[in-house]
């Protein structure tokens, strides 16, 4: 027995039969009150109704009342409040620090067993998430109501670095998004690499060359660490020898060229290709945040992000190797993945810190409207019955993956707390 399933219990109301305190009064549950997930009691604002008394305050849950004690709760002013204590063991009276007794509801034998069974059960499942043999044998798990939830919540978690590192740009929005695009724009493998580019290149010195996409090539490549060898060819010359020049005008130092990856990636991603087609971005949107922000829709910023790379990189995947002549264009799978995991943990960051829900609303909205990612999880997902449509709900699941059945929070989650109280 645990304290998250008593509390679990308590908060969805799952008792066989009439309550009653230890004292032997009888015990409605008019609102079991809102949940706390930090310090201090477990429920705020619960209303009970006593004997004939009705009751408002907090609720504090334990597996044995002696833990009032040991969790030191009698000398915390923060507990004198508590309206009910509820044990599974009532092991030890409780008393407040006036020297009145806590009232306690002992719940050991007010449940349905099956409940707890069911809970054990998944939380010893070893499959891929724990709930699955519940999965396979229902239709109604509630997952679209849920959905636009955890894909903002999902959203919010990304955020947070955003938050940390608009804390280190000193509030500066697009300071903060030069770093946090340019880190996007390595995707996965890269991503590092690119925010220490990023780093390394100040925005004041991007936007001086913004309209000048052979200087701004120049000084990204430069700065990768790409150009420090002799060329053949000579528009790797011509942008080593811009380099030089402002490398010198601006004393710049590029970060080391064997942080870039190319192993194991196809040729289309190379960081070549990717750095190329940054610096088609910088050059669109003249490196601000704003200009994004303002004269654009998501559905124009997809427009936006299908860039390409400059004309050598039609025959070129790395410098001075030939390959077959194709447009370097990111494709719509890149596009999306720009949008959900650069620009639109960005737009909710900044939806949030200038008290903006409609724009939070409208990054949801849009997410709902462009097609999912395809992965291995999702396409279990999609095999255990749950829709991939879209990327909101692709974003939700994978959210609900990682952060609720890898963790075992089946009790917070909405589906698996169904699934245990699920009688049919």
């Amino acid at each position: 027995m645990n304290e998250q399933f008593l509390s679990y219990l308590w908060k969805y109301r799952h008792f066989s039969q009439e309550l009653k305190t230890e004292a032997g009064d009888p015990l409605t549950i008019i609102h079991p009150g809102e949940q706390n997930a930090d310090s201090g009691p477990d429920f705020f604002n619960a209303r009970l109704r006593i004997g004939s008394t009705t009751w408002a305050g907090n609720v504090e849950i334990h597996v044995n009342a002696s833990d009032w004690y040991r969790h030191g709760h009698h000398t915390d002013l923060a507990y004198d409040h508590a309206i009910l204590h509820v044990v599974f063991e009532a092991d030890r009276t409780v008393y407040h620090r006036n020297g009145e007794p806590v009232q306690t509801l002992v719940i050991r034998d007010q449940f349905p067993s099956w409940i707890f069974d069911r809970y054990q059960q998944m939380m010893l499942n070893q499959q891929w998430i724990p709930c699955m043999n519940q999965l396979l044998n229902t239709q109604d798990y509630g997952f679209g109501l849920w959905a636009p939830a955890l894909a903002l919540e999902r959203l919010e978690y990304k955020s947070g670095s955003i938050s940390q590192l608009f804390t280190r740009c000193a509030n500066d929005w697009e300071e903060a998004f030069y770093l946090h695009i340019a880190s996007s724009f390595g995707f996965k493998i890269n991503s590092l690499p690119f925010e220490l580019l990023a780093k390394s290149l100040p925005l004041k010195i991007v936007r001086r060359y913004c309209g000048n996409i052979f200087q701004l090539e120049a000084l990204l490549f430069g700065q990768a660490g790409m150009l420090n060898q002799e060329f053949t060819d000579q528009y790797p010359r011509d942008l080593r020898q811009e380099y030089l020049f402002l490398q010198d005008k601006y004393s710049l130092n590029p970060v080391s060229a064997a942080i870039w990856k190319f192993l194991r990636l196809r040729p289309s991603n190379f960081p070549t290709i990717r750095i190329s087609q940054f610096a088609n971005f910088l050059n669109i949107t003249e490196a601000r945040f704003f200009n994004l922000l303002e004269s654009c829709s998501l559905k124009d910023d997809m427009e936006v992000l299908k860039l390409a790379a400059s004309a050598y990189w039609d025959t070129h995947y790395v410098f001075g190797k030939l390959a077959v002549n194709r447009k370097k264009t990111l494709g719509l799978s890149g596009v999306k993945l720009l949008i959900i995991n650069g620009l639109a943990p960005f737009l909710i960051f900044y939806g949030q810190e200038k008290g903006q829900p409609a724009l939070c609303e409208g990054v949801l909205n849009f997410l709902e409207q462009i097609d999912g990612e395809i992965n291995a999880d999702i396409d279990r997902w999609k095999a255990a019955g749950f829709p991939v449509d879209n990327a909101l709900q692709t974003q939700a699941l994978i959210h609900l993956k990682h952060f609720y059945c890898d963790k075992k929070r089946c009790l917070a989650c909405r589906i698996g707390s169904r699934l245990l109280a699920d009688q049919g």
